[in-house]
């Protein structure tokens, strides 16, 4: 069974980008969905990102040439 969501750093991986980027991007609100896992007691949770949402992403952000 494929995984629903998927940590910063397997995104980053699947993207080809930086951790970095990925924040940066969301500080910016720009680049892909994400998901913040918030805890009790623990107001900075921990981000995750949707399988979908990333293939969707890139398929968004495919360039197709015509030939």
């Amino acid at each position: 069974m494929e995984k629903l969501l998927i940590t910063e750093s397997e995104a980053s991986k699947l993207l080809s980008v930086s951790t970095q980027t990925l924040r940066n991007d969301r500080v910016s609100s720009r680049g892909c969905t994400y998901v913040k896992i918030v805890k009790k007691g623990n107001s900075r949770g921990s981000i995750r990102y949707k399988m979908t949402d990333i293939i969707e992403y890139i398929e968004k952000n495919t360039i197709k040439l015509e030939r």
